[in-house]
């Protein structure tokens, strides 16, 4: 039984590694100023076209409302100081001290 006892253990099998398989177009990309090449040329589809224009179509909107709303800005700021300057105009015409804390002794 002895005998028995030794062969009755399995040994371990050694199991081969999956090959790996590499993809079909290999890309070369290093630094950030690196020239990046395909071997084979890629052809744009109407779909890439489609998503290409709305891209640009986007960046341009965006562009319009970032200069619209620095435009309503700058036209508020100029309306605001317009104001201040009629405002202080009446009251000079008034003879109304220009801040109201004028006349109050500190």
């Amino acid at each position: 039984m002895a005998d028995n006892k030794g062969s009755s253990a399995l040994a371990p099998r050694s199991r081969s590694a999956p090959q790996v398989v590499s993809p079909r177009n290999k890309v070369n990309v290093a630094l950030p100023f690196s020239k990046i090449t395909a071997e084979e040329p890629m052809t744009m589809k109407a779909g890439d076209w489609i998503s290409l224009a709305g891209l640009v179509i986007l960046v341009i909107g965006f562009s319009v409302v970032i200069w619209q709303l620095i435009r309503i800005a700058h036209a508020s700021e100029a309306d605001q100081a317009s104001h201040q300057v009629n405002r202080e105009e009446a009251d000079s015409l008034a003879g109304q001290p220009d801040s109201p804390n004028a006349g109050r002794p500190d």
